[in-house]
């Protein structure tokens, strides 16, 4: 594969020494990708540095172009890719990758198992307290919350139940959330938040909500 604009291989040379002039993520770009990841956004590491992966169904199409916007010096990937239904008309999603670059394997180590052949996210105790920003949250509920009147549900099917009941209590210690964790379909668990907790959920993340996502937190 090579890069249009510059007719370079994407593993020669030129671009690897290129990443390496590439500063490390913001604190606020580092805070969006570590809500993210705890959502939708996957991560991959095939040499010794991680990248990560946004994909999003059609229907927040702004949302992904608002992510790709934000993490644009870190892909070679000159706009989102589609993927489309196998009558190759309907698009079923919009996604972009990073490149792998040490600021990435930093939240990989974070949030990943050591069994990295799988890559599965994993929860383990403090981080999401040490960790988690109010930014964070919000692009989390972006991510995978839903709302039913004043009820929020953040979707964590990817992570066990054990791993759910982390993320509840962290949440509730560091937020003063009152978070609980229910099944979901017989067969994973989600965090539910107390109706009670609502006011004080859409004052931390309005600030950080994007225009097209609002409804997330709309009654």
């Amino acid at each position: 594969m090579k890069n249009s604009k510059e007719g370079y291989h994407l593993n020669s040379k030129y671009w690897q020494n290129k990443k390496k002039l590439i500063s490390n993520l913001s604190l606020e770009l580092e805070e969006v990708a570590f809500g993210m990841i705890l959502g939708d956004a996957s991560m991959y590491k095939k040499s010794k540095n991680a990248l990560i992966k946004f994909e999003h169904g059609y229907k927040q199409k702004e949302f992904l172009y608002h992510l790709f916007d934000l993490f644009k010096n870190y892909t070679f990937m000159e706009l989102p890719g589609q993927r489309k239904l196998k009558n190759a008309v309907i698009i079923k999603s919009y996604w972009f990758k990073t490149f792998s670059h040490p600021t990435f394997t930093k939240l990989w180590e974070l949030l990943y198992s050591q069994q990295t052949v799988n890559y599965k996210k994993s929860i383990a105790p403090n981080v999401i307290h040490d960790y988690l920003s109010v930014r964070g949250l919000a692009y989390w509920i972006m991510c995978d919350g839903s709302l039913n009147s004043k009820i929020m549900i953040l979707h964590t099917q990817c992570f066990s139940k054990a791993e759910c009941i982390i993320l509840s209590n962290e949440l509730n210690m560091k937020f003063g959330f009152l978070t609980s964790v229910i099944p979901h379909k017989h067969r994973y668990f989600v965090i539910k938040f107390d109706s009670s907790d609502f006011l004080l959920l859409r004052q931390l993340i309005e600030p950080f909500m994007i225009p097209t996502m609002l409804y997330k937190i709309a009654l």
